[in-house]
């Protein structure tokens, strides 16, 4: 176990009791040395946490990249009838529904 998970194991030990302490007998300063112990608890789990997804090595790039379009033009835009003109291309002889 590495050090910051001993600190925080042992901030964990000692907040939980001391803070349970200070609440229960009304020992203001052991129950606010409690809550920030575990508080601290929480932060380097935090960090534990947060750094558990990052790669250790860095990830190289590819010496040729599969995908380049930085030197392709984008594609004009293709035009799509317009709902209206679509309209008018229906049979008009067959009955709708709703037009009862």
């Amino acid at each position: 176990m590495k050090t910051k998970g001993l600190l925080a194991a042992l901030c964990l030990i000692a907040g939980i009791p001391l803070a349970a302490y200070g609440l229960a007998y009304g020992g203001t300063l052991f129950a606010v040395v409690g809550l920030a112990l575990v508080l601290a608890f929480w932060f380097l789990a935090w960090q534990w946490i947060s750094g558990a997804g990052k790669p250790t090595t860095p990830i190289k790039p590819s010496a040729d990249a599969a995908w380049n379009l930085r030197d392709q033009a984008p594609l004009p835009p293709t035009s799509s009838p317009a709902p209206q003109a679509a309209a008018e291309e229906r049979d008009d002889s067959t009955p709708r529904r709703g037009s009862e």
